[in-house]
């Protein structure tokens, strides 16, 4: 096999700069990531400022700017993450077999687990969520109602409104529970509290549902 020659390793080196430059910004971008995140936690969003997160990343205050416009930004980019994940899980309800107590157990525990992978973001945004990012909350809410709330006929035993006050209704219930669990505030009795969360979300989304044997005398039922 020939030798490389001079043209080719210099051609190599040349595109090898780029590929380290840019894992080298990743890199920085995300240390100021982490270290605003942590500040955010502690300190609170409001208390912290741009020196503090450059200071506890390491970086000058230059570095910042060519990666955010301001502390804002970094919020965003964590929320933008949650929101993703959270319409992942909602997603991911709709492709339930069915809405058996084991069905729904499985994805509760998934969304929790899901939550302490995330528990940094999730206490920020539960305690401290930027005014600015309010509005954009309720939006993500209403897409996940959208998403919790199919396929359309597994729900066709509620009218379109009450099938989104339920959903609407049982998403809340998860966002308020989520920080509190985290927090050490309930049991960590994990399958307790997962079969507590599943009876209510069973009892939520099965309730009004007509059983077709209701009206149905049980000896002709028999014959």
């Amino acid at each position: 096999m020939p030798a490389p020659t001079r043209r080719s390793a210099d051609s190599a080196g040349r595109s090898s700069a780029p590929d380290l430059r840019a894992q080298q910004k990743r890199y920085t971008r995300q240390r100021l990531i982490a270290a605003a995140a942590g500040l955010f936690e502690a300190k609170g969003y409001e208390a912290t400022t741009v020196d503090d997160i450059v200071a506890e990343a390491g970086a000058a205050r230059a570095t910042f700017y060519l990666h955010f416009t301001g502390k804002g930004d970094i919020v965003a980019e964590l929320a933008d993450h949650i929101w993703a994940d959270t319409a992942a899980m909602f997603a991911a309800f709709g492709e339930l077999p069915d809405w058996s107590h084991a069905s729904i157990r499985a994805w509760l525990g998934a969304y929790v687990t899901r939550g302490e992978e995330n528990r940094q973001a999730l206490r920020i945004f539960a305690e401290q969520l930027p005014h600015a990012l309010r509005d954009q909350h309720q939006e993500h809410v209403k897409e996940f109602v959208a998403l919790l709330t199919r396929p359309p006929e597994r729900w066709a035993h509620l009218s379109k409104p009450e099938a989104k006050r339920r959903a609407y209704l049982l998403i809340t219930q998860l966002e308020t529970f989520m920080p509190s669990w985290m927090a050490g505030r309930w049991s960590r009795e994990r399958s307790a509290i997962l079969d507590t969360l599943t009876g209510i979300w069973r009892n939520t989304l099965e309730a009004d549902r007509v059983d077709p044997l209701a009206d149905v005398d049980p000896a002709s039922a028999r014959g």
